[in-house]
C-alpha cells in the first residue's frame, strides 16, 4: 500500500509536467515573451534617442569650442608700427663675424624695459661687453659687463642687483625678436639681453619683449659661425672660443619723448620705478 501510494502520487506530477508543454501553452508563453520584447524594444529606441541627443549636443557644445579657439589663434600678433620707434645700434667686432645691427625697441611692448636699455645704452654700459653665449638654432645672449675681463668663468654673472619687474606681452618669440634675459624667477630682468636665431615659441610669456631686428640679421648668421666652447671647458657652455665684442652700443631716439608717452600710454608701470636703475648705474 505504501508503494502504490507513492506511485499514485507521482502520477498526477508526471501530468503536469506534460501539461506545461502542450500547443495551448506554449503559445500563451510566446505571447508573453513577444510582449516583453516588444516593452525591452520601446525602451531601448527610447534610450537610444536620448543618447544620440546628448551627443548631437556634445557635438554642437564642443564645434562651438573649437571654433572660438580657432578664432582666438587664427588671430595674429600685430607689432607695432611707429616710425619714431627708438633704435639700438650695436657695432659688432669679430674675426668672423662685423657690422651692426640695428634693433627696433618697442615701448608699447615693455615701456620699462625699454627705457631701461636705453638708459644703460646712454651710461656704456653695453660697451665693450661681449656675447658670452651663442647657440645655433636658438640666440645669441650678450651685454654681461663680466665679459669685458679676462675671466670666462664669470661671464653671464654680472651685476646681480641690476634688476626690473617682468613685463610679458603677446609678442612671439620668433627669428630676429628681441628679449631680455631673466635669472628663471619672477622679476629678476636685468641687463642682458637675446636675439632670436629661430623660432622659439616656447619661451613665449616667459621673457619680456623689447623689440625686434630691424637689419643685420646677416651679423647675427655670421655670429653663429664662430667656434663654441660647447661643454664649458674654459667657462660657461655655449661661449664662443673667440670673443664676439659689442665694440659700441649707442641709442637712436627720433621722437625723445616716446618712451616716456608709451608710459603713459600703458598706464600700467610707474615711471619712476627706473629712478633706482640710475642708482645702481652710478655704483658701476
Amino acid at each position: 500500500m505504501g508503494s502504490t501510494l507513492s506511485q499514485s502520487r507521482r502520477a498526477p506530477s508526471k501530468r503536469n509536467v506534460v501539461r506545461d508543454f502542450t500547443p495551448r501553452r506554449l503559445a500563451t508563453n510566446h505571447r508573453g515573451l513577444a510582449a516583453i520584447l516588444a516593452v525591452g524594444a520601446a525602451c531601448l529606441l527610447a534610450s537610444c534617442d536620448r543618447i544620440e541627443h546628448s551627443r548631437a549636443q556634445a557635438t554642437h557644445d564642443d564645434a562651438g569650442d573649437v571654433h572660438s579657439a580657432e578664432h582666438d589663434s587664427a588671430t595674429p600678433f600685430a607689432w607695432p608700427d611707429d616710425p619714431s620707434h627708438p633704435v639700438l645700434r650695436l657695432d659688432i667686432e669679430s674675426d668672423p663675424a662685423r657690422g651692426t645691427i640695428a634693433i627696433e625697441l618697442m615701448p608699447e611692448l615693455a615701456p620699462v624695459a625699454v627705457a631701461h636699455v636705453i638708459d644703460l645704452a646712454r651710461h656704456q654700459y653695453y660697451d665693450g661687453t661681449t656675447f658670452h653665449r651663442v647657440i645655433p638654432g636658438f640666440m645669441i645672449q650678450g651685454g654681461d659687463p663680466n665679459s669685458r675681463d679676462r675671466d670666462p668663468s664669470n661671464d653671464g654673472q654680472g651685476n646681480p642687483d641690476l634688476r626690473i619687474a617682468d613685463e610679458f606681452s603677446r609678442a612671439p618669440f620668433v627669428r630676429g625678436v628681441v628679449g631680455m634675459g631673466n635669472k628663471g624667477t619672477r622679476n629678476t630682468t636685468g641687463g642682458q639681453f637675446f636675439i632670436m636665431h629661430a623660432d622659439n615659441l616656447n619661451l613665449d610669456g616667459r621673457y619680456t619683449v623689447i623689440g625686434r631686428v630691424r637689419s643685420g640679421m646677416q651679423v647675427v648668421d655670421a655670429i653663429m659661425e664662430v667656434s663654441i666652447d660647447r661643454v664649458g671647458r674654459w667657462g660657461p657652455k655655449d661661449r664662443p672660443i673667440e670673443n664676439v665684442v659689442m665694440r659700441s652700443v649707442a641709442i637712436e631716439v627720433e621722437n625723445t619723448n616716446e618712451v616716456q608717452q608709451a608710459m603713459t600710454r600703458e598706464g600700467s608701470r610707474d615711471p619712476n620705478e627706473a629712478k633706482p636703475l640710475r642708482n645702481s648705474l652710478a655704483d658701476l
